[in-house]
């Protein structure tokens, strides 16, 4: 015959730690969700005045990709530039389910931009290596750029 243990079979010491130990436990890992959920909120960049969208889950409505410039050329104020998408990279998503690709795209002109695409891939999808596109910039180190159909 096998004989199970229950709760009243431990002694009330050896109760008690384990329960200390389980709200420790749960204690860490709720700071650590915190600390994480925290981390990726401040990490998401302020939307330029200028874009046509309120969220960042919706960058790349209606064809307009708002793009941040990291390195390399700016378009001059006004002027339209052509440009190819060379690489796409790290594009894992953040705890908001927001990518932050990292770009780089030739221009016409001979420059080159590295620029980080915010969006959410399950709505908006990535830019990919052969891809034209026409870019401008919006404002400051901010670039707008659409695919032509």
């Amino acid at each position: 015959m096998t004989r199970f243990m229950n709760s009243k079979a431990l002694p009330r010491r050896t109760r008690r730690r384990l329960a200390g130990a389980l709200a420790l436990a749960i204690g860490l890992v709720a700071s650590a969700v915190t600390a994480f959920a925290d981390q990726s909120t401040a990490d998401e960049p302020a939307i330029p005045a200028g874009a046509n969208f309120a969220s960042w889950t919706d960058n790349g409505q209606d064809g307009q990709i708002v793009l941040q410039r990291f390195t390399g050329d700016m378009p001059t104020a006004g002027a339209v530039v052509a440009g190819t998408v060379k690489n796409d990279t790290n594009c894992a998503p953040d705890a908001q389910g927001l990518s932050h690709c990292h770009n780089v795209i030739a221009l016409a002109d001979g420059g080159a931009v590295e620029a980080i695409h915010v969006h959410a891939m399950g709505r908006h999808p990535c830019l990919f290596p052969g891809q034209r596109l026409s870019i401008s910039r919006l404002d400051g180190d901010w670039l707008v750029a659409t695919a032509p159909k």
